[in-house]
C-alpha cells in the first residue's frame, strides 16, 4: 500500500495518520519551562488535534496556565504544589500519551454504518464520528471544544446534545441524508430520536 507524507501527515488508501517521526519528537518533550515553550507545544498540538480524542478536555488546563504568570509556577517551588500546576502537568502527560497512541483516521466509507460517540465534561465537549471496521469502531473525525461561559451552566444532557450538534455540524457534508447511530452515557438523549 503506497503512502505519501504531506504537511506532517501520512496519507494512504487506508486513511490519514500523523507522521511518526514528528510524533516521536513531540512525545519526547519534557514539560516546558517557559511560557513560549508551552505556547509552542500547544501550537503543535493544535496542528494534530484532529488525532486526539477529548483534546479540549485536557488542553484547557494548559491554556489556563498561559493566562497566569507562568514564571511563578516554574521558578518558585511552593507554586509547583498548587492544584493548577499539578493538573497542568497531568494534562501534559495525558496529551503526550494520547499523541503517542494516535489512531489512523479512516476515510469515510458510504457503505458502512456511521456511529457518533459524544462526551461532555464540566468545561468541554467532544465527539467522534466512527465507522465499524471488523467489529471495531474506527475514528473518522474527532472534534472538541471548550464551553462558553453561558454553556457552563448547562445540564450534562444538554452538554452532550451540544457535542452531538458539533459533530453533526462539522460532518454535515458526509452525513447528510444518512442514518447515524449515537452512543452516549445518558439515556435521556433517546427522546431526541
Amino acid at each position: 500500500m503506497s503512502k505519501v507524507d504531506y504537511l506532517g501527515h501520512r496519507v494512504s488508501g487506508l486513511g490519514l495518520e500523523a507522521t511518526p517521526k514528528i510524533l516521536e519528537s513531540l512525545t519526547a518533550l519534557e514539560f516546558p519551562r517557559t511560557l513560549k515553550g508551552l505556547q509552542s507545544f500547544l501550537g503543535s498540538l493544535n496542528y494534530y488535534h484532529r488525532f486526539i480524542a477529548d483534546f479540549a478536555v485536557y488542553a484547557t488546563t494548559l491554556y489556563s496556565l498561559t493566562e497566569t504568570d507562568f514564571d511563578e509556577y516554574v521558578t518558585r517551588p511552593k507554586f509547583r504544589e498548587h492544584e493548577k500546576w499539578t493538573h497542568a502537568t497531568r494534562a501534559f502527560d495525558v496529551l503526550k500519551t494520547k499523541l503517542a497512541e494516535t489512531p489512523m483516521l479512516k476515510h469515510f466509507d458510504e457503505s458502512r454504518e456511521s456511529v457518533v460517540i459524544v462526551y461532555a465534561s464540566d468545561w468541554a465537549i467532544s465527539g467522534v464520528l466512527t465507522q465499524v471496521h471488523d467489529d471495531v469502531y474506527m475514528p473518522v473525525k474527532f472534534t472538541s471544544r471548550t464551553l462558553k461561559s453561558n454553556e457552563l451552566n448547562y445540564d450534562i444532557v444538554e452538554k452532550e446534545i451540544l457535542a452531538l450538534l458539533r459533530v453533526l455540524n462539522e460532518c454535515y457534508t458526509i452525513l447528510a441524508g444518512r442514518p447515524v447511530r449515537v452512543l452516549t452515557r445518558h439515556t435521556t438523549l433517546a427522546w431526541l430520536f
